[in-house]
């Protein structure tokens, strides 16, 4: 039998996502719940949230955003995002959001399959967008979020706008898609992941119960809101009535002093970011004693780190877990969660481990493939049906491509996963999409991209080459990738040539032969 949660089902209201977050925040009051610190420590209270966000949509209405109309953001770390993304919502419009270093081929694909109308950047990757945006007809206007001469700002774009006009002349059901946003899922290229605003309400209802944050608790976000992890908790520091500390780029040093100032309670990080705090806790000389839990997802922890961190700081470590096809997690944790483990299933959610040859759901102790079922699971991805009938099966069940098991306590645990993606420093990196570059390099006959393990950056991406010019080298390869892949995604598990890639007799790549071989001979993680 699935799984159940140890909590109740919650009623997930039947409204719009901008309904929600609205409504949530007009009985929040005049308490500042943003600061943006990396822009002059801009601060909003949730009415001033409240006020931007429709000021936001009624700006993208009056300029001619309509239902089903798509907007793009290529930004870093802003409070403006969150205005963007209800105000998106409130017309109907979609929302896709982009890593501000895409390069201009990622960018490409990701906007030639959503037609945006408006899209948002920064300064620094303004030309970048610019000449993406110059060879497709949807895009009306590019809006730069910093103040230049000769460039349209956000600004300027929010004073076309009123927040007297809400509730604008659309009507938006709760099944409309809200936000496509790009992820590798369980294998192969980006797919645009279509979550909808029952999606959304349905996390954030979820969260709102599993989380234990109350309205004195600060949570420090580094995290991209561009990624789902960034954008849920972001939206839900604010629909609990909680603060969210903004913060541009990690920095470790810079974030130590911004818990130190703000009074930091509660931290939303990667594996990455504990791990660089468990080597600098010895002597950093910062008063970080308002740190209560330190919340990790996106990537496995190691068990050794975050029981020195959490010994280190008397602080409480909840190991994080989900997917973007499930907005983001599927999991509730509470004070009796083994360290290993993601706890049991979230409200209204229903988790099952199968085997992975023939279907046949397992028991307690059974390590197979988890799937889950509940109102937080993805529409489908866009465009795309044929990949959205091999991750939801006829019946709804999702499957996440991770191998687990629960023990006898049904408290779950994360061992390994079917999937073939990379996860460096929380990022997605897809073999499939590296494989694809590569083989456009003249001199490569073949090509597989393996991850490697690494402590610092839990996997490192790494090429095994078959050459067809001898005289090519792992500088040549690397150079090769600069200008087309972003820099998460350079091979910086190194690049070893072989006189041919191990296959199945089906022509099935063996990855798991040159995993064994990495250990085996204990190759070196650097070029």
């Amino acid at each position: 039998m699935p799984l159940w949660s140890p909590m109740p089902d919650l009623v997930i209201p039947d409204v719009n996502f901008s309904d929600y977050m609205f409504s949530k925040l007009a009985t929040k009051g005049n308490k500042v719940t943003m600061i943006d610190s990396s822009n002059n420590d801009n601060q909003y209270t949730f009415q001033e949230v409240r006020e931007n966000a429709m000021k936001c949509g009624s700006a993208f209405y009056r300029m001619g955003l309509r239902k089903g109309d798509v907007v793009a953001t290529c930004l870093t770390n802003c409070a403006e995002y969150t205005f963007i993304v209800m105000g998106v919502n409130a017309c109907g419009g979609i929302l896709t959001t982009s890593n501000p270093n895409n390069t201009k081929n990622e960018l490409s694909f990701q906007f030639k399959q959503t037609e945006p109308k408006f899209v948002f950047c920064n300064l620094a990757n303004y030309l970048k967008v610019q000449e993406v945006c110059a060879q497709l007809h949807s895009v009306k206007e590019i809006f730069n979020m910093e103040a230049e001469p000769n460039k349209k700002t956000f600004s300027q774009f929010l004073a076309h706008g009123n927040s007297k006009d809400f509730p604008f002349d659309v009507s938006v059901d709760p099944d409309d898609v809200a936000l496509i946003l790009y992820s590798s899922g369980t294998t192969g290229i980006p797919k645009g992941v279509m979550l909808t605003h029952r999606n959304l309400v349905a996390s954030l209802t979820i969260g709102d119960a599993s989380m234990r944050w109350s309205r004195i608790d600060a949570i420090y976000l580094v995290l991209p809101m561009f990624h789902v992890y960034g954008t849920i908790m972001s939206l839900l520091v604010m629909s609990k009535g909680s603060k969210v500390v903004l913060k541009k780029r990690y920095d470790l040093m810079q974030m130590m002093g911004d818990i130190q100032k703000y009074k930091i309670t509660r931290l939303i990080a990667v594996p990455p970011i504990i791990v660089g705090m468990d080597q600098l806790l010895s002597n950093h000389g910062f008063d970080i004693s308002s740190l209560r839990e330190l919340d990790t997802g996106a990537a496995p922890l190691p068990e050794s780190v975050a029981l020195s961190v959490s010994k280190k700081l008397n602080v409480s470590i909840k190991n994080g877990w989900g997917m973007t096809e499930g907005v983001p997690a599927a999991h509730h944790l509470d004070d009796c969660t083994p360290v290993l483990s993601i706890g049991n299933p979230s409200p209204n959610t229903l988790l099952k481990i199968i085997d992975t040859n023939s279907g046949r759901e397992l028991g307690p102790n059974e390590d197979g493939e988890i799937c889950i079922k509940g109102p937080q699971v993805m529409k489908g991805y866009y465009k795309n049906p044929e990949e959205t009938a091999k991750t939801i099966d006829s019946e709804g069940w999702l499957h996440t491509g991770d191998i687990g098991h629960y023990d006898d306590n049904e408290f779950i645990y994360i061992v390994d996963r079917l999937k073939e993606l990379i996860k460096y420093k929380g990022f997605q990196v897809a073999p499939a999409e590296l494989e694809d570059v590569l083989l456009r390099h003249p001199k490569i006959v073949d090509v597989v991209v393996i991850g490697v393990p690494d402590p610092k950056a839990g996997e490192l991406p790494k090429a095994f080459v078959v050459r067809k010019d001898p005289d090519l080298t792992g500088k040549e390869i690397h150079e090769f990738l600069k200008d087309k892949v972003s820099k998460f995604k350079y091979l910086s598990g190194g690049i070893t040539f072989v006189d041919a890639i191990p296959k199945s007799a089906s022509g099935k790549i063996l990855r798991r032969v040159l995993r064994r071989r990495v250990e085996e001979t204990k190759i070196s993680s650097k070029y």
